[in-house]
């Protein structure tokens, strides 16, 4: 309750060094919520608020993205006073929505604060994105998610009416079995959407495209993660894993990911090739949590983390790049390493990271998923050799195109590397590189 009441204060007080107060609130609280980690297995209530290891990781990524928003965002918005006091409201509102979404048990405050989430996203498109098309990028943000997230309210509103309760934990004891499947369908899309899974993907890379870098990094970092903490959520209640429509749901989530890591391949927009990544790396992880494996259901809350840290990165790296050379465009950069090799080795370790090799916790977190996908089932075997080829080959084509070749004149100004732009790329590494200390972590996670 203090933590929420602190973010209350800094909300509505008036004083002079807003941004540097909220800022320095959120990086220290997300090394405050380290302790939090070790909560019980069966967590902790105190009153309307449910807390446990799930959560826990959670609420510390949101904090931590958070606070990087404003960091990344120094330039554009408070060098040049880009409406900096209402930017700074905006990142710490969503931060606050999206912490009590993680943290709320009852059925309708969290269907409430999932919704509400989507505000302060879409001010964020509308204020400070790039183009003129950011408008259509922002409806199409809302349809999608708003329209997919009414049956979610209906079946809620219903399941609530019957068993008289609206409590999280009430519904896990009851434990309901062989539900049909329009139940499955009102229930699980409108994360689904959120994810977001194939076929229901168009409105991600479009908002990633308009949306400023702190728009981008929330959206990878803690939006997403939304859907899949919803899914978990539910899935411990309703039980579906015993239907046959999840096969269906694996067949299109291994299909969609291959797919977009195909379309990853052919991209040119740094900022579309990131953003159908995404698209790939949580269809695999939705494969992991459906599998009905424990070794899936760790891979895939710690793939939430990696993939939150690691995309976050990616878009900070693109939005240092266009920042520089006034474009988005792989056509239009080569030759980095002379110029700016500090920079080079920051966007190196990201595409490592970003295709899940060691030294990064990334690497864990795909070999348990893919290890959940066998065991499911072996002919998943032939998706898993795919995503792993095409993964490695859009992300060593991101590094080489925009690092090798020949160098272009305009690209000089890619010498100056500041200080705060460094940091920020090191805060997202450090994490992934130090959380791999504590992988044991996963393992007392229970089910």
């Amino acid at each position: 309750m203090g933590l929420l009441m602190g973010i209350m204060f800094l909300l509505f007080m008036n004083f002079k060094m807003k941004w540097e107060l909220r800022f320095w609130y959120m990086m220290i609280f997300s090394f405050m919520m380290l302790k939090y980690l070790k909560v019980d297995f069966s967590g902790m209530n105190e009153f309307i608020f449910y807390f446990d290891k799930m959560s826990s990781i959670l609420i510390l990524l949101s904090f931590w993205t958070s606070s990087l928003m404003l960091l990344s965002s120094y330039y554009s918005v408070k060098m040049l006073n880009n409406k900096m006091d209402f930017f700074s409201f905006c990142v710490l509102v969503l931060c606050l929505v999206v912490i009590i979404f993680f943290l709320v048990e009852n059925m309708l405050l969290f269907y409430l604060f999932f919704e509400i989430s989507l505000i302060p996203t879409l001010m964020l498109i509308l204020s400070w994105g790039y183009q003129p098309e950011r408008l259509q990028a922002g409806m199409y943000m809302m349809l999608y998610t708003i329209s997919a997230s009414l049956p979610l309210l209906l079946c809620l509103l219903l399941l609530g009416y019957r068993e008289g309760s609206f409590s999280m934990n009430m519904m896990y004891m009851m434990m309901m079995n062989n539900m049909e499947f329009y139940w499955i369908v009102g229930l699980m899309l409108a994360f689904l959407v959120k994810l977001p899974i194939y076929f229901f993907h168009l409105w991600l890379p479009k908002a990633h495209v308009e949306a400023p870098i702190s728009g981008s990094m929330i959206l990878a970092s803690v939006l997403l993660k939304l859907g899949g903490y919803g899914i978990m959520r539910f899935i411990m209640m309703f039980n579906f894993l015993d239907s046959i429509y999840v096969v269906l749901l694996i067949i299109i989530s291994l299909w969609g990911g291959l797919l977009t890591s195909i379309i990853c391949v052919g991209q040119s927009d740094m900022k579309s090739l990131i953003a159908y990544s995404s698209i790939g790396h949580m269809g695999v992880m939705l494969v992991g949590i459906l599998s009905g494996f424990w070794i899936g259901w760790g891979g895939a809350i710690l793939m939430m983390v990696c993939h939150g840290l690691c995309s976050s990165g990616l878009f900070c790296v693109g939005n240092l790049i266009y920042e520089k050379i006034n474009s988005r465009s792989l056509f239009l950069c080569g030759g980095m390493i002379n110029y700016n090799p500090m920079f080079s080795l920051l966007m190196f370790l990201f595409c490592i990271c970003n295709m899940g090799a060691p030294p990064f916790i990334n690497l864990v977190s795909e070999v348990m998923l893919y290890i959940s996908m066998y065991m499911y089932s072996n002919i998943l075997l032939f998706f898993i050799l795919m995503m792993v080829f095409f993964g490695g080959l859009y992300n060593l084509i991101f590094y080489v195109v925009v690092n090798h070749g020949q160098m272009m004149s305009f690209m000089k100004v890619l010498m100056v590397n500041k200080s705060n732009e460094n940091l920020l790329l090191l805060l997202h590494i450090v994490p992934l590189l130090m959380f791999i200390l504590n992988v044991g972590y996963m393992s007392e996670i229970n089910i």
